[in-house]
């Protein structure tokens, strides 16, 4: 049973990661459209350009759904086998220090699997604080999935995906849409 669950948790983790490419492949081709989407529509929407609109708002960061008491805990056992000032002198104290700033770097992005990944890579045992580490891994799923899913919502994604016979149609929706608002 113990083992299920193990093979269950490491596809969670695996999935987490193929998001995050997906994310970072999602934010590329964001960045790409909303340039484009600039340059259409500038003639209508200058003052919104100027300052921020919805979509150059959209925060491309992903924010996890972790209790933060959790993720502190682990952290604390990570940065007692890896923070510079504990570390310096030994043989792997470059390594450790790249992953005490990654930890810290998780922790700052509620980065759970990859917390989780840095404390198996120690030996970290934190069987004591992650009860069910499926919730946690599920809720980072979550809240990259729902990141793309803002993504491809706004409409330098729409206007950058339009067929090119569409584009007079979706244009004036878009205008009338922004327009109202």
């Amino acid at each position: 049973m113990k083992k299920l669950e193990e093979l269950k948790q490491k596809k969670l983790r695996q999935k987490i990661n193929y998001l995050k490419t997906e994310l970072e492949e999602t934010n590329l081709i964001f960045d790409k459209s909303l340039i484009t989407f600039q340059n259409d529509f500038r003639e209508h929407f200058s003052d919104m350009f100027n300052s921020k609109s919805k979509d150059t708002q959209v925060k491309k960061e992903v924010e996890y759904d972790i209790p933060k008491k959790e993720v502190n805990k682990v952290f604390k056992k990570i940065a007692t086998k890896t923070h510079p000032d504990k570390t310096r002198g030994s043989d792997d104290s470059d390594r450790l220090e790249e992953l005490y700033k990654e930890a810290q770097q998780s922790v700052d992005n509620k980065d759970w699997s990859r917390i989780v990944e840095i404390a198996d890579e120690l030996d970290i045992d934190i069987k004591d604080i992650k009860k069910d580490d499926s919730v946690f891994l599920q809720s980072t799923i979550n809240g990259i999935e729902h990141k793309i899913k803002k993504l491809k919502q706004t409409y330098a994604w729409i206007w950058e995906h339009t067929d090119e016979d569409k584009k007079k149609y979706v244009k004036e929706k878009i205008i009338q849409d922004i327009s109202q608002r």
